[in-house]
């Protein structure tokens, strides 16, 4: 079974956090992540937004789901660490959909 890691951030953010996230969260996992905005009318680029970040585990690699779930908190705390006012971040989990403990 897959399983899909969500980091969502909220909060001010600058032009290129969102890559340099992207960046640090694929060198800490050793996943491939990708980003979702969400809309929110009235948001301007580069003020208070949200974004989750999400990277897929497959089976073959399931023994990996925590470590890459710590490193995933690790770069989320430094990055919290780094701002006067910390952004509002949360790092979940959860089934991946369309799949089952048969998939492989």
């Amino acid at each position: 079974m897959a399983v899909k890691i969500s980091v969502s951030v909220k909060g001010p953010l600058g032009l290129d956090d969102p890559d340099r996230m992207l960046g640090e969260l694929a060198a800490e996992t050793g996943l491939a992540w990708h980003r979702r905005e969400v809309e929110e009318d009235g948001v301007l680029t580069g003020g208070i937004v949200e974004i989750i970040l999400v990277a897929v585990v497959g089976k073959a690699t399931e023994m990996t789901v925590s470590a890459a779930v710590d490193a995933a908190k690790q770069v989320v705390e430094r990055w919290r660490g780094e701002r006067l006012d910390p952004l509002d971040t949360s790092v979940d989990t959860e089934p991946e959909s369309g799949t089952t403990d048969r998939d492989g």
